[in-house]
């Protein structure tokens, strides 16, 4: 479905709405002690509300940039999003600042935005005001809470002309603090990102949607606008809520009989180890028929370990489904079909950007599945930028409808990123920024080019090394790890950071800990012993959907600034 079709976003919103008014629902479920309690807004009470939004929008200049959203989980956010798309404004998605950090990144999105309206709710906007006031910033910002009292009336509300290339929102991607890029994502990049995620996962209006992920999140974003888009029911609870108590997720699909979920890898392997099988005896998940993994690497670890705890409660092994894609794509590119395929990778070729299976040391790769619908995916060559055969490793290049139209006022970055040619003048492609290589004609994910350390001229993943050392001892295992390579006596070595839980040790000495962690390291990939840094939780660095931030860990190590250091042992 795209642009040329009669159909916008706002026009299929809506006539979803109608059909479904009072029958599909958007729930979200508020904690209420150790319960989760429900709060229905109808898709009636979600197309007036958003009608009243949209209307009084249209009568406000600052409308005319985009416009932040800084709400807690829950319905409010949807209104406001959705009032944003039926009133043609740019919507921005943005976290709830709750430090200064945090706060810092919102002043980035403010400046970068040029925004001069933000929508919260009212128990929020006295708090917020205050905040972005002390920011200093060139443009005064309105804060306006949209529960009050209705902004206006719902039959005031008129269409907006919508042309296909009309901006719906600003994704930020999880950058640095004061340099976050909004990528730009039209009404029919949505439409056609929707349609296909909605004909390879079978999503339609007899499904329900479970999540937990933020609003702010691509995944998070675009998985409840399918379900509106679809006219599926949605049920939702905050990532809080899941994060305390991962069987959470896994209760609300049994007891909604939800059809489709969706996670980072990081949530299924949370599930794994906090849910115990006795916790799963009055669960029945035969109903789900799509648990997408996507956002973050895939580990065939982990849905092997899902697949164990959760088979006995009805979960089907086909359910499970790896996918790629990025916000600067909408949200989806590729998407397995139902069946998982995994390669033993030889670790020596892979080193040298080759594929071939496994003779000695073995580096497994999952399938993130086939391109989508219309999706063109190119493999290739960094150096000369000549398309790669099969099982050649090289940057991964997108080209679809979904591809968004860039970056949010900043023409040189877009022109970089999303206007790439081969070297035969094929494009534009979107680079992607990660490595990969095509396999029978799906897509395997070997890491993010920034990411890949070089050592004695070989290619590391620091993937590989972090999930090898969650598996040494049980204080690390739940914790988060990253791998940097640093210059070290004019030589890279590899330095290790990771957090460790204090009261899982039992016996065992830091020392004695770096010291498993060095000999593990070494052995399995063949380099020097690295150095070993163990820090509190709060010692790592997470971007806003939980991911950690290589880039600011290798920073703040190169600079002596690592926060809650509880042991080191660095390179000699």
């Amino acid at each position: 479905m795209g642009g040329n079709s009669q159909s916008t976003l706002v026009s299929q919103l809506r006539s979803q709405f109608k059909v479904h008014a009072d029958t599909h629902s958007y729930t979200f479920l508020h904690e209420s002690g150790r319960d989760l309690v429900e709060e229905v807004l109808t898709y009636r009470q979600l197309d007036r509300d958003a009608r009243e939004i949209a209307a009084w929008l249209a009568s406000r200049p600052e409308a005319h940039r985009p416009v932040l959203l800084l709400f807690e989980p829950g319905a409010d956010f949807w209104r406001a999003f959705a009032g944003c798309l039926y009133a043609g404004v740019v919507a921005i998605p943005a976290p709830l600042p709750h430090d200064q950090r945090s706060m810092g990144r919102v002043a980035g999105i403010l400046r970068d935005a040029d925004s001069s309206l933000a929508l919260t709710t009212a128990k929020l906007r006295d708090l917020l005001a205050a905040g972005i006031e002390e920011l200093g910033l060139a443009r005064p910002i309105s804060c306006v809470a949209i529960d009050d009292s209705p902004l206006a009336e719902a039959e005031s509300w008129t269409m907006p002309h919508l042309a296909p290339d009309t901006v719906a929102f600003l994704q930020y991607t999880s950058g640095s603090t004061g340099d976050p890029k909004g990528v730009a994502v039209t009404h029919d990049n949505v439409l056609n990102n929707l349609a296909m995620i909605a004909e390879t996962l079978s999503v339609n209006t007899d499904s329900t949607l479970i999540g937990w992920i933020p609003h702010f999140h691509d995944m998070g974003l675009i998985s409840v606008v399918l379900g509106f888009f679809t006219g599926a029911n949605v049920v939702a609870m905050s990532p809080l809520a899941f994060l305390k108590r991962p069987v959470r997720l896994l209760k609300a699909i049994s007891d909604y009989r939800g059809t489709h979920t969706a996670s980072p890898n990081f949530a299924y392997n949370l599930m794994a180890r906090r849910v115990a099988p006795e916790q799963l005896t009055d669960i029945d998940l035969s109903s789900l028929e799509v648990a997408l993994n996507g956002a973050e690497p895939v580990r065939r670890t982990t849905m092997e370990r899902i697949n164990d705890l959760l088979a006995p409660a009805g979960f089907a092994p086909s359910a499970m489904r790896p996918a790629y894609g990025m916000a600067e794509v909408t949200l989806m590119a590729t998407v397995s079909r139902g069946v998982q395929r995994y390669l033993d990778a030889d670790a020596d070729a892979l080193e040298q950007n080759r594929y071939r299976p496994a003779i000695n040391r073995a580096v497994g790769l999952v399938s993130s599945g086939e391109p989508g619908p219309g999706t063109d995916v190119r493999i290739v060559s960094p150096e000369n930028l000549q398309p790669l055969p099969d099982d050649h490793v090289g940057d991964i290049w997108l080209r679809s409808p979904s591809v968004a139209s860039g970056y949010h006022n900043r023409p040189v970055e877009t022109a970089e990123q999303f206007r790439a040619n081969t070297s035969d003048g094929d494009g534009p492609f979107l680079r992607t920024g990660d490595l990969g290589m095509m396999h029978d004609g799906e897509l395997y994910v070997t890491g993010r080019r920034k990411d890949l350390l070089i050592v004695n001229g070989r290619n590391l993943y620091p993937q590989d090394i972090e999930e090898l050392v969650k598996e040494l001892h049980p204080a690390l295992a739940d914790s988060l790890g990253v791998a940097i390579s640093v210059d070290a006596n004019d030589v890279e070595s590899l330095v290790l950071i990771h957090a460790v839980k204090h009261r899982l040790l039992g016996d065992v000495s830091y020392p004695q800990l770096a010291a498993t962690v060095k000999t593990a390291v070494a052995r399995h990939f063949e380099v020097a012993a690295p150095g070993v840094v163990f820090v509190n939780h709060g010692g790592i660095h997470l971007t806003t959907s939980g991911k950690v931030q290589r880039a600011s860990m290798r920073a703040a190590f190169l600079k002596g600034e690592l926060d809650d250091v509880l042991h080191e042992e660095l390179l000699r």
